[in-house]
């Protein structure tokens, strides 16, 4: 494992556009992740709600909903993730382009090994969302909490393997794209084109199939917000909160990991290099 990353970093450590997209992602994760709270700063000082915008944003910040609310806020469905996806298909496309992928199998790396180094970069890329988002939840906290005892932080911190769990499965179909197309500008076409088609599928097939398609797949596993300001208001809402994550909203995206990483060794195993 250790050798196969190793060769995953000297294809990469030069690479600018590998460096300057992380780079993009990390500011616009952060961006997006506390500039939630200076936006509630500047719309309270420009209202006479002042005192209940940051009652709201104490809530919305406190331990332990901090970690449902700022998962939801980084998920997929904001499409900051995109950016990840991009780079993965960068990453995949350029061994077809500039042939490493041959020299790579000629000088006796196995394909399964192969597609294992790529898997391994894309748990690397994973880790590292999780952690900017767990870093910057711990903030948050405990900036905001009024309790920091060990039941209040990690009560309801299983948001964020459920959120690992969504990028590496976002990610794996990313490669699954860039292995069966092998041009970037192709598989960028074709993502961009599924996020259209999905929804449409949705509404043409009966309402329990629409649970079981990938990208609802990810996106059910975190549903949305939650606060104990939000539980009081809910009925107002008229809206469903999520209080934990679903057994089977986990299975599902497992699954859907499981079978993007076999169709890339299908696709690997068939394809002439």
């Amino acid at each position: 494992m250790i050798r196969l990353l190793k060769i995953e970093y000297r294809k990469i450590h030069r690479h600018k556009a590998f460096w300057l997209m992380m780079g993009l992602y990390s500011i616009l994760l952060g961006v997006m992740i506390f500039g939630i709270p200076e936006l509630i700063d500047y719309i309270a000082a420009k209202t006479d709600q002042a005192s209940k915008l940051r009652i709201f944003k104490a809530v919305v910040f406190n331990f332990p909903d901090v970690w449902q609310n700022i998962t939801y806020v980084a998920s997929a469905r904001f499409f900051i993730k995109i950016i990840l996806g991009i780079i993965v298909i960068i990453m995949i496309t350029n061994e077809f382009n500039y042939h490493t992928v041959r020299l790579n199998v000629v000088t006796g790396m196995g394909r399964g090994e192969f597609l294992t180094a790529k898997t391994l970069m894309v748990a690397v890329l994973t880790v590292f969302s999780t952690l900017f988002v767990f870093l910057s939840g711990l903030y948050l906290g405990l900036a905001h909490s009024s309790q920091t005892g060990f039941q209040a932080i990690f009560s309801k911190m299983g948001f964020l393997p459920a959120y690992l769990l969504e990028v590496f499965t976002y990610l794996l179909f990313c490669m699954f794209l860039g292995i069966l197309l092998k041009k970037a500008g192709v598989a960028f076409i074709a993502h961009f084109i599924y996020f259209i088609i999905e929804p449409i599928a949705e509404y043409k097939l009966p309402d329990a199939a629409g649970p079981y398609l990938p990208l609802n797949a990810m996106n059910r596993l975190i549903q949305s917000p939650n606060t104990s300001l939000i539980k009081v208001k809910g009925p107002d809402f008229n809206f469903t909160f999520q209080e934990h994550i679903a057994a089977g909203d986990v299975l599902i995206c497992a699954m859907y990991a499981a079978l993007f990483f076999l169709l890339c060794l299908l696709v690997l195993k068939k394809r002439n290099l």
